[in-house]
């Protein structure tokens, strides 16, 4: 695993511990039996894992989520523009490790 990638699965996690205790592992299922992948696919591939979020528990809830992943990684992530959905995160994540 990546650091870029390890680093958006923690905050992941974090933000779910946050928003909804117990439904990580909800998530996690959901993600490796529709998609055969974890946590892993968000920094793979955002905009999927925000499709398989928003099955999952709604549009809005997916909103949600992202948001709060969002604030979680934002002051590690510089102060350069504002940062507005999951694939920003990963762009400038991916653009701080050179991966």
């Amino acid at each position: 695993m990546s650091k870029g990638m390890e680093i958006l699965v923690k905050a992941i996690n974090v933000a779910l511990q946050e928003v909804a205790p117990g439904l990580e592992s909800v998530l996690e299922a959901h993600l490796r039996v529709t998609l055969n992948k974890g946590f892993e696919l968000a920094y793979e591939n955002p905009k999927e894992f925000k499709n398989a979020v928003s099955k999952l528990f709604g549009e809005y809830s997916a909103r949600l989520l992202e948001m709060v992943i969002i604030n979680k990684l934002k002051g590690s992530l510089g102060e350069e523009g504002e940062i507005n959905s999951l694939e920003e995160v990963v762009e400038r994540i991916r653009n701080i490790y050179g991966e």
